[in-house]
């Protein structure tokens, strides 16, 4: 046997203490995590008033129709990422925490509740878009009004095509990884109630 070895088995065989978080502690990391939520959620509804307006605008002013159209299933998407925002991902209240019998119940189920809204992105936050999207630009794409050769038109299209299909996967991807964050916390928060 090694020296290694016999490191590897004592630190194996040494007695671990119990955790505990402690509830202030608990009471802490529950109002930061509420508190980013808020913030999260200001900024989603604030870039939702940017695209309300600004495709908004392109629907009452742009005089082809299918760039309208497109508009207006954007905003349509748009407003129903916000209404999903709103009733799965909301930040729970000051109130809501104080009410809490078990803050360590109320925190885990509320970053249950947010790991669950942030799987599912995809689903609430991205597939609505994809109709106005693939409307949008192929309307500003194959306008009558645009005398490129059809070839253009399409490689314009593709390549619109493929950075919005880039910017969904790098969203997706980066809910995904704070799907990973959470189940940390959440493992976290069950080890030191278990104790």
């Amino acid at each position: 046997m090694s020296e290694d070895d016999s490191i590897r088995e004592l630190w194996a065989r040494q007695e671990t203490g119990s955790f505990a978080m402690p509830l202030e502690e608990v009471r802490r990391k529950a109002s930061s995590f509420q508190n980013t939520i808020r913030r999260r959620n200001m900024m989603e509804y604030a870039a939702s008033i940017f695209v309300l307006i600004a495709f908004g605008g392109v629907a009452v002013t742009v005089p082809d129709w299918g760039v309208r159209a497109g508009a207006a299933l954007i905003m349509a998407g748009t407003l129903y990422v916000v209404w999903k925002l709103h009733t799965m991902a909301r930040a729970a209240g000051a109130g809501e925490i104080d009410a809490a019998l078990s803050l360590t119940d109320f925190h885990q189920g509320e970053l249950l509740r947010q790991r669950a809204a942030l799987a599912t992105v995809w689903r609430w936050y991205l597939i609505p878009f994809v109709p106005g999207m693939i409307v949008f630009l192929s309307a500003v794409s194959f306008t009558p009004d645009n005398p490129t050769p059809l070839a253009a038109k399409l490689t314009v299209f593709l390549f619109s095509l493929g950075i919005v299909g880039a910017l969904f996967a790098g969203i997706a991807w980066l809910n995904g990884r704070a799907v990973k964050a959470l189940d940390a916390e959440i493992a976290a928060l069950e080890e030191g109630a278990d104790a």
